[in-house]
């Protein structure tokens, strides 16, 4: 057995010989003597070399293409998934992970075949899910596998869902640490948002069992975590935030006030203090990472596009003591990350759309008397430019289209409340253009 291992593993005429003639011998093998343990794992170990596992790391094509085959042959194998599926039963730590790893082998390759065969396989898929529940080394790979499997499965992520894939999954990454736990945490919300992509019904289910809690848990900083993050922190800081990327995304079919989903995930979320943790991981907390604030700071936006109740909440929201819309139009005025800006700017569109009170609260904020000591002739046209295209975005929109020119041109020359200046005046003066001053005419104010 030993020496057909180390031919196996070192030749790759031997791999494409097994993958031709061979297989059919090997799965009867662990078919009839699955009581030998010593040649059970034998054949395993061959078969996970016949695959590529161990030529794969020397950067030739020709070991890859050739386990890619030898993939695709196993898994035309008649009763081939099945069979590995059944060897997780087995009690012998060796044989559950060498099959785990064959199987993830086959997902990679053959990922079809694979999620057909566990569905036609009877408890295939709940094989799995138990393994998520062994010893460590096992459940990392059972999760790897699952993450495969749940890509673009629908049946298979609805089993999932009802095997209580969520509540383990956010055991394990509360047992990890959270967002600064290890590569682990990141393959669960890798695994958790493929099942929620674009499914609501498995976000309801969520959110009528667990709740948005243990998502919202994630995003709050932990009173001894560093500032300095580390790159995996950030990994899974973002893969949380796809989450609630996730959580809010609108059905494009619907109109905003007509997808159901979309707002009560906003309404329940808000309700567990997401914009909080949004507003510390954004703009509150320094975090290093300008990826995760850039991220925050639109989910922010999502969060209280199109629902009344939760602009309203963020309209008086303070950071220390100035106002959260205040610090979020300094943010798209004055930073230098065109990223940030941009995701500040979304903000504000997201708050006046639908939102018919939501220009007149912008026009009243602080920023018109800020922004004499702030611009200076550097900076001035680039802010000007900033303003300038927000402007254009929002007169573009007819739901937002209150927040006229005038009303923006008092922001971008630093002045404040100037609602009783006429049109004339402002043209006369050289800050208002004759085109914003039309469109000025057109729409009220």
């Amino acid at each position: 057995m030993e020496e057909l291992q180390d031919v196996v593993a070192e030749s790759h005429s031997a791999q494409l010989a097994l993958g031709a003639t061979g297989l059919p011998i090997i799965l009867s093998v662990l078919r009839e003597e699955r009581g030998n343990l010593d040649l059970v794992r034998g054949m395993l170990e061959t078969l996970l070399s016949a695959l590529g596992s161990e030529g794969n790391s020397h950067g030739n094509k020709g070991p890859v293409e050739l386990g890619m085959l030898n993939s695709e042959l196993l898994a035309r194998e008649e009763g081939s998934a099945s069979l590995l599926l059944s060897l997780l039963d087995v009690e012998d730590f060796f044989v559950r992970y060498r099959t785990l790893c064959l199987l993830i082998m086959l997902s990679r390759n053959s990922s079809v075949r694979l999620q057909e065969a566990v569905l036609a396989t009877p408890q295939g898929l709940t094989r799995l899910m138990d393994m998520m529940q062994d010893r460590e080394v096992i459940r990392n790979e059972a999760l790897l596998l699952l993450t495969f499997l749940t890509r673009s499965a629908e049946e298979i992520q609805k089993i999932a869902v009802f095997e209580g894939v969520f509540e383990k999954l956010f055991n394990i990454i509360v047992e990890e640490g959270g967002c600064d736990g290890g590569i682990v945490v990141q393959d669960c919300l890798d695994l958790l948002n493929n099942i929620l992509r674009g499914s609501p019904p498995n976000q309801n289910f969520l959110r009528e069992t667990l709740g948005f809690q243990p998502v919202a848990l994630l995003l709050k900083p932990r009173k001894s975590s560093s500032l300095s993050f580390s790159q995996q922190k950030t990994k899974n800081l973002l893969c949380i935030l796809e989450t609630v990327t996730l959580l809010l995304a609108r059905d494009p079919a619907k109109e905003l006030a007509e997808d159901a989903n979309a707002i009560a995930n906003q309404t329940v979320l808000m309700q567990n203090n997401v914009l909080d943790y949004l507003l510390i991981l954004s703009i509150e907390g320094r975090v290093p990472a300008v990826a995760v604030r850039c991220v925050a700071l639109k989910r922010i936006g999502d969060l209280i596009r199109g629902h009344a109740r939760n602009a309203e909440i963020l309209s008086k929201r303070m950071i220390e003591e100035e106002p959260a819309l205040n610090a979020f139009l300094r943010l798209m005025l004055h930073n230098s990350d065109k990223d940030e800006s941009a995701a500040a700017e979304y903000i504000i569109k997201c708050f006046c759309e639908g939102n018919t009170e939501g220009p007149d609260i912008l026009a009243h904020l602080p920023l018109g008397s800020m922004l004499p000591h702030v611009l200076d002739t550097s900076k001035g046209k680039k802010d000007c430019e900033r303003t300038s295209k927000l402007r254009s975005d929002l007169v573009e929109d007819r739901k937002t289209v209150s927040f006229t020119y005038t009303r923006l041109s008092c922001w971008r020359v630093g002045l404040k409340h100037k609602r009783g200046m006429s049109d004339g005046s402002f043209l006369a003066s050289g800050l208002l253009s004759q085109e914003e001053t039309l469109l000025g005419q057109k729409f009220t104010i």
